[in-house]
């Protein structure tokens, strides 16, 4: 099982209000989280990244939220309730290797809501992907999907 961290604000940091409702952070094992990790192994150039990983459980789940470092400029974690997002927020926030941390809210009921770090993410398909951290393979196998699903063809 998986040891769980105090989500209080890290040192200098102010304290906040929604420091009492942050989503519980722990250390994921590589077992309990094992698909995650291998998807995060198989596209990151960095895959030491995974070492800086961060759990954030939500909902009785885990996720993996992978640092900010060296070849990746940011991240983000998919949510389902602006409740849940905001907790999570309120979870990183102020943590080593989450710079930037907010809400990028849904307005449409049927998609899920972000909490994002880092610099803004690029617009570009392949420029999001180095943002990302992944290998140029990773990429390429994503936009050759993109192409496929669209017509559209890469040029």
């Amino acid at each position: 099982m998986s040891e769980v961290h105090d989500a209080r604000p890290a040192l200098g940091m102010p304290r906040f209000p929604l420091a009492r409702i942050a989503a519980p952070l722990c250390r994921p094992s590589p077992e309990e989280c094992a698909e995650d990790y291998t998807w995060f192994r198989e596209r990151l150039t960095d895959s030491d990244l995974l070492e800086s990983t961060v759990g954030v459980k939500v909902g009785g789940t885990v996720l993996l939220a992978v640092p900010a470092g060296r070849s990746r400029s940011g991240g983000y974690l998919s949510v389902g309730t602006v409740a849940d997002a905001v907790r999570v927020w309120a979870a990183l926030r102020g943590r080593h290797g989450f710079p930037r941390v907010r809400l990028s809210l849904a307005v449409n009921r049927y998609t899920c809501h972000a909490v994002d770090w880092g610099p803004r993410q690029p617009w570009d398909h392949a420029d999001r992907g180095r943002y990302f951290g992944y290998t140029p393979s990773a990429i390429d196998a994503f936009l050759h999907h993109v192409s496929s699903a669209t017509g559209w063809t890469m040029t």
